[in-house]
């Protein structure tokens, strides 16, 4: 078996995260209409969070690793294949179903990807979908979009970045804890966040939330929660 030495590790985890700062920047607009620059504004959780919190803890594997990397063990070729599919879906998953549903927000005739997103369904899973967007009109003026990412799971984006996540834990072994503490606050975090969401988006949206609710039932991950 071939063996690879954790110096690889640091650069996959490295080249993930400069991707991801990068997406951030490329995709700008769509970062302006997600949930927490249109309902959380401003405040003093944006900007600790994104000044002093984020820097910090999601960089914490690449800290751990440039400390420890010389004095750990090695990890095989297929490891670091199974932990490069996680960070490369888990980033591929957050991306699209964000982009979906920025542009369904400006335009409720479409979907990006939502053609070939049913392509693989169909090839995967034997199921056929319309390439129409499916959407709730609701009451209050905005539509809620089931097509896509966003009629698998409700937080189908917080789900890829979970993925993403467990991809770069992964990369450090289990020789320490320490690079585990960003997926168990991530996984809390947004455990939190989504309850928090279906809250305020049931009393925003009242009986039109709950017909929503009742189509896509799944939380982040289909069949389990």
């Amino acid at each position: 078996m071939v063996i690879i030495h954790y110096s690889l590790s640091i650069i996959i985890i490295t080249i993930f995260q400069i991707l991801f700062v990068t997406d951030y920047y490329y995709f700008e607009e769509a970062i302006l209409t997600i949930w927490d620059i249109m309902e959380e504004t401003f405040g003093l959780m944006m900007i600790w969070g994104d000044i002093v919190f984020v820097p910090f803890f999601f960089s914490i594997q690449t800290h751990y690793l440039s400390l420890h990397s010389p004095s750990i063990q090695t990890l095989s070729t297929s490891y670091l294949v199974f932990c490069l599919c996680l960070c490369i879906s888990g980033f591929l998953l957050f991306r699209i179903a964000n982009l979906q549903k920025h542009h369904f927000s400006y335009d409720s005739s479409y979907v990006w990807g939502l053609s070939w997103h049913n392509y693989f369904v169909k090839q995967l899973f034997g199921m056929n979908r319309c390439n129409i967007p499916k959407y709730i009109q609701t009451k209050r003026g905005p539509n809620i979009l089931y097509s896509g990412c966003w009629g698998i799971a409700k937080r189908m984006n917080l789900t890829g970045d979970i993925l993403q996540s467990i991809g770069w834990c992964l990369l450090c072994s289990f020789n320490h804890f320490i690079p585990y503490t960003y997926i168990i606050y991530l996984t809390v975090c947004f455990m939190h966040r989504e309850r928090r969401d279906n809250e305020v988006c049931q009393r925003k949206f009242g009986s039109d939330w709950k017909a929503y609710t009742n189509i896509v039932q799944w939380r982040f991950f289909p069949n389990i929660y």
